[in-house]
């Protein structure tokens, strides 16, 4: 699908996007999302990295997205329940990102609001400064994370979840996204 314009990404692309992880001492599972599963608004091709870009990580395959410059920050994404998860188990969702030590700026005055929903249920939502992030290293987010319960139908129920700040005057940048981490609890 051609993305028609650089404020949408246009249809994230989930296959070969994600990859699953068993935690062999407890049993527990871990969805992990690449950038491309995940809805970047200002992150269309047409945009010519023009706001954000990919980076490569040292020492990994995977490449990071890097905020170039955005005044309207919003990633999100949607995932079907029955797809990935066991009903009635517990999770908690994570963006893993690191705050660039040169470039960072436009992370003072407000907060980055972080918010998970699933539909018939009540949408929790959690805000934090990035400000207050240490530099060049990599971070969990929120910092409790947002824990939600799969419900017992899950046949036609779906996770959306979305980090954003559409209210900031200042220009960000200098934030990477390496993942979102969905973690069994």
């Amino acid at each position: 699908m051609a993305i028609r314009t650089a404020h949408q990404r246009g249809r994230p692309q989930l296959a070969a996007n994600y990859r699953e992880e068993t935690n062999s001492t407890t049993g527990a599972k871990t969805l992990i999302l690449y950038p491309d599963a995940l809805n970047v608004i200002w992150g269309g091709a047409s945009s010519n990295n023009r706001y954000w870009k990919r980076t490569a990580i040292p020492g990994s395959q995977i490449a990071a997205l890097e905020l170039v410059g955005v005044y309207w920050l919003e990633v999100s994404g949607r995932l079907e329940l029955s797809s990935f998860f066991t009903a009635g188990k517990k999770y908690k969702l994570y963006f893993v990102i690191q705050m660039k030590q040169q470039n960072s700026s436009g992370w003072d005055n407000y907060d980055i609001w972080f918010n998970i929903r699933i539909a018939g249920q009540k949408s929790q939502r959690q805000s934090m400064k990035f400000n207050t992030l240490a530099p060049n290293v990599w971070h969990n987010v929120p910092g409790n994370g947002l824990e939600f319960t799969v419900p017992q139908e899950t046949s036609s129920a779906a996770l959306t979840f979305a980090m954003y700040d559409i209210e900031c005057e200042d220009l960000k940048k200098g934030l990477l996204i390496r993942e979102v981490r969905i973690e069994e609890v």
